[in-house]
């Protein structure tokens, strides 16, 4: 299984991209999702995810910055 993070600040959004789609049955198993790029990141370091779904424009850290993160620790995921 393909593990996916996502991370978007805006509940609504997060919680419809997690509810409307059947994750397992397309092979993904879905990490904890994150409100912000700064705990996207951590969880990107603690889960080392396959796939990363991110909004750009976020408080905190944007998802521009989380990438750019990500690559500079070697964390190598599909954005």
């Amino acid at each position: 299984m393909y593990k996916v993070l996502i991370v978007e600040d805006m509940d609504l959004t997060r919680e419809d991209l997690i509810r409307l789609i059947d994750w397992e049955r397309y092979g993904f198993e879905l990490l904890p999702d994150a409100r912000n790029g700064i705990i996207g990141l951590e969880y990107a370091k603690r889960y080392r995810p396959d796939i990363v779904i991110t909004d750009i424009k976020m408080p905190v850290m944007t998802g521009l910055d989380l990438v750019e993160q990500m690559k500079k620790e070697n964390i190598e995921a599909e954005v």
